[in-house]
């Protein structure tokens, strides 16, 4: 391996390993467009023929897609010549661990490893088969789920998926795929069909979250889900739709986020996608407010600090090393994105979650791309210098650049 694909070698060292049960599930391998490989996109998964363990490749190219089946004598060498074609992005599901690996434009590769998206429990004990059908969160062919598809408009009458509404009915199923691993959705607390109350701060149309109502229901959950909503004429179009779908543990309410915060209770999940600017933050802040065991959110639009990061620079108070960057307007907004999502996951972190950097939707629909994951450190000796730990982290990057950040009313000082 070059010495510039060093970092990918703990990816590839897991890649390798066909024995037995393999430690990884699903890599998928991207290319921008316009670049003359034969293809986009290539997902590899190991399977099991009659002659052994396989590894499918399925080619996606405009639309158009061609499977492979490699041979595990073949593999190394097959993947050997994959890499040689110079692929930009790397997305590998493993048993212990995930790994997502991106190319700079400088042709460095960045590489990040986290929990797996599927917990233990989830994960196939064997290899599946060449036709098996994909293990979706919400399978396709289930009454009550191409109802729901039906009822929201990414499925025809018919039960077809509907070509205009594929990206949202991914989203969807990637949605659930993310919020799996969450211990609140555990399926043995779903089989003793223990309480699940989720809030949906912000909740739109409510397609992802009628969804995950779903999902909850299949996993054996007595669940409660509010919408919150301060579009009336969306949630009544929304609450019409639950109804005629059955759920009947499922609410909706015109309010904002913070009469939310106000109102008092607690939750067990909390969910808020796409919320604009500092709406993200007061997601936060109810979420904490209803100490809910888990947050997931995924931000929308930043606009507070891009501000205050023009007026940072136009005072000279920039850090050293960084001029590069924040010389430039593009550069600095985007900057200032990355600065508001990771003082929102400092924040969490100094009030005792934990805090994960997730990949939402992909990066060719859009930038605002990224979701916070976050759950409840448990009770313990480890928990406070975690929370001094994400104080020091907030407290730092707030600091260096003289920042009044929304989310600063939810950080106390430790102690």
């Amino acid at each position: 391996m070059q010495n510039g694909r060093d970092p990918l070698a703990p990816v590839f060292s897991v890649l390798r390993d066909l024995d037995g049960t393999p430690p990884w599930l699903r890599c998928t391998l991207g290319q921008p467009s316009g670049v003359n490989a034969g293809w986009h996109k290539l997902v590899a998964q190991p399977i099991a023929l009659a002659s052994g363990t396989a590894v499918k490749l399925v080619f996606s190219c405009d639309g158009a897609h061609t499977t492979r089946t490699v041979p595990a004598s073949d593999w190394d060498g097959e993947l050997d010549a994959l890499l040689e074609q110079d692929p930009h992005r790397i997305d590998l599901a493993g048993r212990d661990n995930d790994y997502h690996a991106r190319l700079s434009k400088s042709g460095r590769w960045m590489v990040s490893r986290g929990k797996p998206s599927l917990a233990p429990a989830q994960q196939p004990a064997a290899l599946p088969g060449h036709d098996r059908e994909r293990n979706h969160p919400l399978p396709p062919g289930d009454e009550d789920v191409r109802q729901l598809f039906i009822e929201t408009g990414l499925f025809a009458l018919n039960g077809q998926l509907r070509g205009s509404a594929n990206g949202k009915y991914r989203q969807v199923q990637h949605y659930l795929e993310l919020l799996r691993p969450l211990a609140v959705l555990s399926p043995e607390a779903g089989a003793a069909g223990e309480p699940l109350r989720i809030v949906d701060a912000g909740c739109g149309k409510a397609y992802l979250s009628l969804g995950l109502y779903l999902y909850a229901k299949r996993l054996g959950f007595n669940v409660t889900l509010t919408g919150i909503d301060r579009n009336a004429h969306l949630v009544a179009q929304v609450r019409e739709i639950a109804q005629r779908l059955g759920f009947e543990g499922a609410s909706f309410e015109g309010a904002t986020i913070e009469e939310v915060a106000a109102a008092g209770g607690s939750a067990d999940l909390l969910v808020s996608l796409h919320a604009c600017d500092t709406a993200t933050d007061d997601a936060i802040a109810a979420g904490l407010a209803l100490q809910a065991k888990a947050i997931v959110l995924a931000p929308c639009c930043h606009h507070e600090l891009v501000h205050q990061l023009d007026v940072a620079v136009r005072n000279g108070n920039t850090p050293a090393g960084l001029e590069a960057i924040t010389a430039l307007p593009v550069l600095r907004r985007r900057f200032a994105e990355l600065v508001t999502d990771g003082l929102r996951a400092a924040a969490l972190e100094a009030r005792g979650y934990r805090a994960e950097m997730l990949e939402f939707t992909s990066p060719e629909h859009t930038l605002r791309n990224l979701m916070i994951r976050a759950e409840q450190r448990p009770a313990g000796a480890a928990l406070e210098p975690a929370m001094a730990a994400g104080y020091a982290a907030f407290e730092s990057l707030r600091s260096q650049w003289a920042l009044s950040p929304s989310i600063a009313a939810v950080v106390p000082a430790p102690g």
